[in-house]
């Protein structure tokens, strides 16, 4: 499989929120949140577009404290000072300079104490007039609503969910990262097993190439993978009873 983006469905969902953010009327509104089930391409298409931006990404993990998202901004834009208020006056004007936007991966980690983690980051990119993206599944974005988070849901621009993946980009993906080309017949059955995540239409392309590397072929029917399984979906196995 090819390992470049594929700008499908999502990434225009994604960037319409961004632009949404960027011209918003309310300078402190600033925050993006960026939702989906797993497998939707949250990662990868904050990813594509943080590196595009020259972005600082940081990921949530629990149990993480505010002295902790201090040292990690820190860490990541190499601002550093002596004192609290120093160091936070270094940010802002670190990226009042270079206009780098803030990404905060599972985001849902930095809600604990009143969201202070969040509220960190929100008030240096308030200040600097950059926007932050936080990253949840979308089962954790009800927790952003909470009416003790409000200093935090009032500043959000933009909710952004991410979909599985329909028929049409199905398609678009398997034919620009599959290295055996397939007909629309395969695109379908591919859409059928995976279920529109894409981590799964990944293993269903690698599939394909080890099938057509076997067979001698560059291209594949429906009909040369007739009662094969291309991708596995691991959560059915998981579910009890199954």
């Amino acid at each position: 499989m090819k390992q470049h983006f594929v700008e499908t469905s999502n990434h225009r969902r994604f960037i319409a929120g961004v632009s949404a953010v960027e011209n918003r009327g309310s300078p402190e509104a600033c925050i993006q949140l960026l939702t989906g089930s797993p497998g939707t391409g949250k990662s990868c298409t904050v990813d594509n577009w943080g590196a595009k931006r020259d972005a600082i990404y940081l990921e949530g993990i629990p149990g993480m404290s505010l002295s902790f998202i201090r040292d990690y901004l820190a860490d990541q834009t190499n601002v550093y000072a002596r004192g609290k208020f120093a160091q936070y006056q270094g940010m802002v004007d670190h990226f009042r300079r270079s206009r780098q936007p803030i990404i905060l991966d599972e985001a849902q980690h930095g809600l604990p104490n009143k969201a202070e983690c969040i509220e960190y980051l929100r008030r240096i990119a308030e200040q600097a007039n950059v926007i932050l993206v936080l990253v949840c599944h979308t089962s954790e974005k009800h927790r952003f609503s909470e009416d003790r988070l409000a200093h935090i849901a009032t500043r959000v621009s933009d909710v952004t969910e991410l979909k599985p993946a329909s028929i049409e980009d199905c398609a678009i993906y398997l034919g620009d990262l599959c290295e055996v080309r397939v007909d629309a017949g395969i695109a379908q059955l591919v859409f059928e097993q995976s279920r529109g995540r894409y981590r799964l239409m990944s293993n269903a392309g690698r599939t394909l190439e080890a099938i057509g590397n076997k067979m001698g072929l560059t291209e594949l029917t429906a009909s040369d993978i007739k009662g094969i399984r291309l991708c596995e979906d691991a959560m059915k196995a998981l579910k009890k009873g199954a």
